[in-house]
Formats: structure tokens, C-alpha cells, sequence
């Protein structure tokens, strides 16, 4: 995916995950984050992520809301839909396009760590 300027990081923790079947023989898998964002929508985040995937497929899709509580009292929410790739050793990279209640929209390459319970990312104009 071709980036553009650099607009933020985060790095999140998963705080609980909850699995119900999905279409098919696909999973539906909640993970609560939460964590530190930086840049244009940085603060504390807290965020839902749900991912819709065959077990043993490559890919799946996503879609994401959350909000952040910025340091000046101000709360920004987003969404997100994108794609789920495997990258092998229990490791996921997420793309996809952020909307926020800011107006801005943001493309977004992140990364979890199942294992670690982490998803880590950037935000990109």
C-alpha cells in the first residue's frame, strides 16, 4: 500500500477477546485494546477490533471503533474496515482506511502479536 506523510503511531494491549461463530465455517473474533496513541489524534485509546476469519485461511477482514482521550479534555472517535493478512509465527498485519469524528481519514498498517496481545501501527495520510 503507498504511504503518504506520517500522521501517528500507536501501540495497543489487548485488555480481553471473545470468539462467536461466524458465517460458515468462519470465526468472529472481539479483542479489546487499549494503549498510547501519538501524533495528530494521540492520547490514551481504547478501542474494539473485530475480525471475521476462516481457521487456517490467510486473510480475512476487519473492522474497528474506538475513541481516544486526548490530554485537552477533547474525545476523538474512529472506525476503520480493512484486510487481515498472515504473516506467519502467530503474527497479523492489518490494513486499512481510519475514519475519524475529527474529519480526517487515514490510512493504517498495523501489526499484531497474537502472542504478545499486541497491536502496534501507524497512521499515514
Amino acid at each position: 500500500m503507498a504511504q503518504g506523510k506520517q500522521l501517528g503511531e500507536f501501540k495497543l494491549t489487548s485488555t480481553s477477546t471473545t470468539f462467536t461463530p461466524g458465517p460458515g465455517a468462519a470465526l468472529t473474533v472481539q479483542v479489546n485494546f487499549e494503549g498510547e496513541a501519538r501524533g495528530e489524534a494521540g492520547g490514551q485509546h481504547r478501542g474494539t477490533l473485530v475480525v471475521v476469519a476462516t481457521p487456517g485461511a490467510k486473510s480475512g477482514t476487519y473492522t474497528y471503533c474506538g475513541v481516544t482521550l486526548q490530554s485537552n479534555g477533547e474525545v476523538v472517535s474512529l472506525s476503520s474496515q480493512g484486510t487481515v493478512e498472515d504473516i506467519g509465527n502467530h503474527k497479523r498485519r492489518l490494513r486499512g482506511v481510519n475514519h475519524f469524528s475529527t474529519g480526517m481519514v487515514a490510512t493504517v498498517e498495523a501489526e499484531g502479536d497474537l502472542m504478545a496481545r499486541t497491536l502496534t501501527g501507524k497512521l499515514y495520510e
